[in-house]
């Protein structure tokens, strides 16, 4: 990685420098390249910074004018919008994620500056192949996504579900559930809950939003346990989630409509 690499050079250069013109005083030598790599570092890594958020803005801006656009188009016909212009915008919307996913590799020239800058890039990647049921393409990408937002979290362990990898999702679901706490670990809960009801492994469900009531308090989750408890399996639903749960595409709300990205378009970095 560059940084380090010149960070490096610049503390040799400044220590030998000291020690070259003050002789005798090798401590001091020591720390003046000690500070002067960790300026370096810093230097680079404030200048990396501003050009990748101006690249993440504009991939954001673009995702916003397209949804902005899709709104007023819905907002023109209301009532009157029928399948055929529903399934238009959604092509709509797609082309326009495709775009944005283009718009990633921008971040390319950064990426020999800081490792990380290259999994930020997957982890928009992965999110976005994801949104437009890209899956194949998604999964590409998850193997190096960060997953430090419980969105992405939950995509990451549906795809393992419908790859049939269930030690991978009961693997996830104990890494999320440390993570993430109250409001944020909700989706976990309700997404590997709603598994295990699937598996019609209804006892470990009803263990698993017992533990959901205290750490993560939420009416559906509760509902959700005592329709099990009570033996009414069929009642239990993850609906009153919303958008955030149709998301991961594992059910379909029964009124279709053109779902947004949940939160402010991708996550930022």
């Amino acid at each position: 990685m560059l940084t380090i690499a010149l960070s490096l050079i610049g503390g040799v250069l400044a220590g030998f420098g000291l020690n070259a013109v003050w002789q005798g005083h090798p401590v001091w030598s020591v720390l003046a390249g000690l500070v002067v790599a960790i300026l370096v570092m810093v230097v680079i890594n404030l200048l990396m910074r501003k050009k990748l958020e101006a690249v993440f803005l504009k991939i954001q801006d673009h995702i916003v004018n397209s949804q902005n656009a899709i709104r007023r188009k819905i907002s023109t016909l209301g009532s009157h919008a029928g399948p055929t212009f529903q399934a238009k915008l959604e092509q709509e919307q797609a082309q326009a994620i495709r775009e944005a996913i283009d718009m990633i590799d921008g971040v390319k020239p950064f990426e020999k500056w800081n490792f990380m800058v290259g999994r930020q890039a997957d982890t928009l990647r992965a999110q976005f192949y994801f949104q437009i049921k890209d899956f194949e393409a998604a999964d590409k990408y998850f193997k190096h996504a960060l997953l430090l937002d419980p969105m992405l979290f939950a995509m990451q362990m549906t795809r393992c579900y419908k790859r049939g990898e269930q030690k991978e999702v009961d693997d996830l679901f104990q890494k999320g559930q440390a993570r993430f706490k109250d409001d944020k670990a909700v989706l976990i809960y309700a997404l590997y809950s709603w598994i295990l009801v699937q598996q019609n492994r209804i006892e470990d469900a009803i263990q698993v939003l017992v533990k959901a009531k205290t750490r993560a308090e939420n009416d559906v989750l509760k509902q959700n346990w005592e329709h099990l408890v009570n033996g009414r399996v069929k009642r239990f639903s993850n609906s009153g989630l919303g958008d955030q749960w149709y998301a991961l595409y594992l059910e379909q709300p029964r009124v279709q409509r053109i779902r947004e990205t949940p939160g402010k378009g991708f996550r930022r970095f």
